[in-house]
């Protein structure tokens, strides 16, 4: 499994939320408030529960086990071996580096900006 920067894996979960499967959606909103429920003043996490933010799925909770930046490096391999054509990966002509959204017109980078440019 070759590892992709912390950039870029954000960059696909956010902006291609659809090339995630259910059970890797369900994964993440449960590491993000598993994360917030234990930062939190909160007595106990039957709310979080109930509100399907948190889960005790042993599938979903097998998917996080060995951590949470590793459960992403998985996802990313799978989803740029099965569907990288999906995907847009905005670079910026100027420096090559990818920017802040698939829609963005100036590089967070170098500053360059394209918006002036056709498609």
């Amino acid at each position: 499994m070759n590892k992709v920067d912390k950039e870029t894996t954000n960059y696909i979960i956010q902006y291609f939320p659809e090339l995630l499967t259910t059970q890797e959606r369900i994964a993440i909103r449960h590491a993000i408030y598993t994360e917030k429920f234990e930062n939190s003043a909160w007595p106990d996490d039957i709310w979080f529960r109930e509100k399907g933010l948190i889960t005790s799925d042993q599938t979903i909770l097998d998917l996080l086990k060995d951590g949470y930046d590793i459960f992403e490096q998985r996802v990313i391999s799978r989803i740029l071996s099965e569907a990288k054509d999906r995907i847009f990966f905005n670079n910026c002509p100027k420096c090559g580096k990818l920017a802040r959204t698939p829609a963005a017109k100036q590089c967070r980078h170098c500053g360059d900006n394209w918006r002036d440019q056709t498609s």
